[in-house]
């Protein structure tokens, strides 16, 4: 098949380098403004699984690579390489069976649009902590979502997923059929052997009151919030998310601290009145002397996304690094004198303390990796000319974290070193991951990230 059939083949848009649109079709396919000196060979926008297979035959029978593009927020690029790029952006079909509480997703409807249509049946989902963010990368990569401390990890909600494999074939993979494929894409982020064109979930009830309270103090005050948080999360309810933001000063505030740190409590309550007791036990330990409060304010997940967004402008060059852990107290003070000496006032960094283990077993996927406690610190500029002192300052952050650090998550780690690959798995997973590649995907058609033994080794 040469490129003239590949474009009569699908129903969608097939770019090349010589189009000329490319230089846009191009630098679209990130959603970073920070992006790499990478040039895809074609893209192909496809609008149906028949494109998606169409795409991938043309490229086993071409010798091309393929790297699948859902919404390009990965902050390592990755939707960006030179070789053939399947564009799954114009796939965004939503079904919802309100009766039977579950909805058929394909892989560019985003986590606000979910979000916005199953709310107008008083469902939801466990939608990642960013609207612009599609289901694709998302769910491949696991999804810490919201509430998930009750309702799991996003992918654990997954019940079945359309898949294109290497050979061109669509299957459907679930827990008893092609289980092997369903294992993967639960969690194996860009390491997945294939291309998902529809995910099936399984819905919950929308929790009636959501309200969150706000305590923001000095960023020296690390060490008192992060003592309560963990204290807190021991005995709230598990439909309780407590998580630390280090950042700037808002602007009313930046008059009394250069830097601050915002304890953000977001309950997701049935009733009103057990929103108020959760909050109320929430603020029974806070420390004294906060800045400011802000308490029970009404929080839709609309407005959870508002609050989400201001920290992400688009156009903006970004980095960001992920840590497990099980030392929060340490954790946060790393991040916390990160923040302050951070090259860039709008980096940023987030420590979250996850509710104890409830005693179930972790459902088996690809998605293996977790601690008591997780932290992420982004880097954020507008400057390219900042770009080499916000990487080190993002990558020394992580490095002075890695003494206590249990593994990564895939869907924001540093993909550009090697060993943040492996430690986004289990060394049981990503044994078993290599090993469903070789099966699936024998010709390495499907670009991935440097996943031989000797990361196995790095990683112990």
């Amino acid at each position: 098949m040469n490129i003239e059939k590949l474009r009569k083949a699908v129903q969608g848009t097939v770019w090349t380098r010589e189009s000329a649109d490319y230089q846009s079709v191009r630098s679209g396919l990130l959603w970073n403004g920070r992006k790499p000196d990478r040039f895809p060979e074609i893209v192909v926008r496809a609008m149906t699984t028949a494109d998606v297979q169409a795409a991938v035959s043309f490229a086993a029978e071409s010798g091309r690579r393929v790297v699948v593009r859902g919404g390009g927020h990965h902050f390592s690029a990755i939707a960006l390489q030179d070789c053939l790029v399947i564009d799954l952006g114009g796939m965004n079909g939503l079904q919802v069976d309100p009766q039977a509480r579950i909805a058929q997703a394909q892989p560019a409807v985003t986590n606000g649009m979910l979000a916005t249509a199953l709310s107008e049946h008083g469902l939801a989902f466990p939608t990642g902590h960013c609207a612009s963010v599609p289901l694709s990368g998302y769910l491949l990569g696991g999804g810490i979502g919201w509430n998930a401390g009750a309702w799991g990890i996003a992918c654990h909600n997954v019940q079945s997923v359309e898949v294109v494999l290497a050979d061109g074939s669509r299957v459907v993979a679930s827990e008893t059929d092609n289980p092997d494929v369903f294992w993967a894409a639960r969690g194996a982020g860009p390491e997945f052997f294939g291309v998902v064109t529809q995910y099936r979930l399984r819905l919950h009830d929308l929790p009636r009151a959501i309200r969150t309270s706000v305590w923001t103090y000095p960023i020296s005050q690390v060490n008192r919030v992060e003592q309560w948080m963990s204290r807190t999360m021991q005995v709230v309810p598990r439909n309780v998310e407590f998580t630390a933001v280090f950042s700037s000063a808002p602007p009313p505030l930046a008059g009394q601290a250069t830097k601050t740190i915002s304890a953000i409590a977001t309950v997701f309550a049935a009733t009103e009145d057990e929103a108020q007791a959760t909050l109320a036990q929430v603020a029974a330990g806070a420390p004294q002397d906060a800045l400011d409060i802000q308490q029970s304010l009404e929080t839709p997940l609309e407005v959870l996304y508002l609050m989400i967004g201001q920290f992400f402008p688009e156009g903006r060059r970004y980095a960001a690094d992920t840590n497990w852990t099980a030392d929060p107290a340490r954790q946060m003070e790393i991040m916390a004198k990160a923040v302050v000496a951070a090259p860039s006032a709008e980096s940023f960094a987030i420590g979250v303390v996850l509710p104890p283990p409830d005693g179930a077993r972790m459902p088996q996927a690809a998605f293996s990796m977790v601690g008591p406690a997780f932290g992420c610190t982004y880097a954020v500029w507008g400057d390219a000319r900042q770009d080499s002192a916000n990487l080190a300052w993002m990558r020394t952050t992580s490095e002075k974290i890695a003494p206590i650090s249990l593994g990564h998550y895939i869907g924001e780690a540093d993909l550009d070193l090697d060993e943040r690959l492996a430690g986004s798995f289990s060394r049981e997973a990503f044994e078993r991951l290599q090993h469903l590649q070789r099966t699936y995907d024998p010709s390495g058609l499907f670009h991935r990230l440097r996943s031989d033994m000797e990361l196995l080794e790095k990683v112990g």
